[in-house]
């Protein structure tokens, strides 16, 4: 990770950046996964695997295209693991636990979206480090190698097939727990627009505001360095550019593509720039109500960039730039103004509501206290670029439910 300071010159600064996942890009990839998987020395002779992956990839036939890119090849399948739910949970990581341990499995295969690869690193690390995943929460608690991963993505937004973080659900709890180390980045992130093709329209756009809300909170994080911000920029150039025709032209292979492109390169950034309050808003939120995560982005990204742009007016403006605003005479804070609107903007054409009240989540303050409570206990609020008091972050959470705007 970027440990830049504020206002301190590049040349006394401390840069640890993490890129070790290999990306495998193109159409096709999967058909050849077999040979993909040979020619890399560590992973040659692993050749008892797991597939994890969910109901929906497997009724979109996707199972089938990874069965035949491993036949002929020394990689066996040996349990394919499915009841992957779309916000992972304790008990489905120790059911996945028990299936890596019985079946003696040197390599895990995850096909899916993020709960699935999120789910696919825990189960690998509990096989082989034992314990609870609560023993590892936080950062850099992992000792060392794990089962290793091959991560082919399904859906356009959540990065997890090239970061060191995973997100799982304490459902008894009611919170999200963050695990993250090195050892938890993927192998391999085999990136195939065949497995985005079938996306329904809705999940692209989901998944994409993830990627944008990534990107966006990358940039601006208290770690952000060169290499992070030029990834984080790049992706929202790709994003304004590509995802309403990847929502609303499904048969543009192309557009799907680049939001498949798009989302990797917003999890390199974030993986070494980390993230700020919207996520802890969503976190919070979707361990309480179930809200889709890339949903709850949407809603909760427009309010925290309104919140920061007083910190960073400058970092705005550059993004304002990344989204094809072209202005020359304004400052940056109207800038900034003009890129949250632009997000909205870009939330609207999708459908996507602009309230968590839309979205099921009660109004009450009860409930307005509980997401506070625990958006501010999550870890990932600590690179938010402005310090956020828990009246700052109760005024954040009433906005995103009752009275942002539409």
């Amino acid at each position: 990770m970027g440990f830049i300071t504020k206002n301190v010159p590049l040349h006394q600064t401390d840069i640890t950046s993490y890129l070790p996942t290999q990306i495998k890009f193109g159409l096709g990839k999967v058909e050849k996964l077999g040979l993909e998987l040979q020619i890399e020395s560590d992973l040659v002779d692993r050749n008892n695997v797991v597939l994890v992956t969910d109901k929906g990839v497997v009724g979109a036939g996707l199972v089938e295209k990874v069965e035949a890119g491993l036949a002929d090849s020394p990689y066996e399948i040996k349990a394919i693991f499915d009841p992957v739910p779309p916000d992972s949970d304790l008990m489905t990581v120790s059911e996945l636990t028990r299936i890596i341990q019985e079946q003696h499995a040197n390599l895990i295969i995850a096909l899916g979206g993020g709960s699935v690869m999120d789910t696919a690193k825990a189960g690998s690390l509990v096989a082989t480090h034992g314990g609870q995943i609560r023993d590892y929460e936080g950062g850099f608690m992992v000792p060392g190698p794990c089962v290793p991963i091959v991560a082919i993505p399904t859906t356009t937004g959540t990065g997890s097939e090239v970061s060191m973080a995973f997100v799982i659900k304490d459902p008894e709890a009611k919170v999200k727990l963050t695990i993250a180390s090195p050892f938890l980045f993927p192998r391999m992130a085999v990136l195939d627009p065949e497995m985005v093709k079938t996306l329904p329209p809705k999940l692209v756009a989901w998944t994409g505001m993830d990627a944008l809300t990534h990107a966006v909170e990358a940039y601006v994080s208290d770690l952000h360095e060169p290499i992070s911000e030029a990834l984080a920029f790049r992706v929202v150039e790709m994003i304004f550019d590509n995802l309403e025709t990847a929502v609303k032209d499904s048969g543009n292979i192309d557009a799907r593509a680049k939001m498949q492109l798009a989302a990797t390169m917003a999890g390199m950034a974030f993986c070494n720039a980390a993230l700020g309050a919207a996520h802890a808003i969503t976190h919070a939120v979707g361990a309480m109500f179930g809200v889709h995560h890339g949903l709850g982005n949407a809603v909760s990204l427009p309010a925290v960039m309104e919140y920061n742009l007083e910190v960073c007016p400058e970092r705005f403006a550059s993004l304002a730039r990344a989204m094809g605003i072209s202005q020359t005479d304004l400052s940056d804070e109207e800038l900034g103004r003009l890129a949250i609107e632009q997000v909205r903007e870009l939330r609207r054409a999708l459908g996507i509501p602009a309230l968590y009240r839309d979205l099921g989540v009660p109004t009450d303050d009860v409930t307005i206290e509980a997401i506070a409570e625990g958006a501010m206990n999550d870890p990932i609020l600590a690179f938010n670029p402005r310090k956020t008091e828990r009246e700052d972050m109760k005024a954040l959470v009433a906005k995103t439910i009752r009275n942002g705007d539409k």
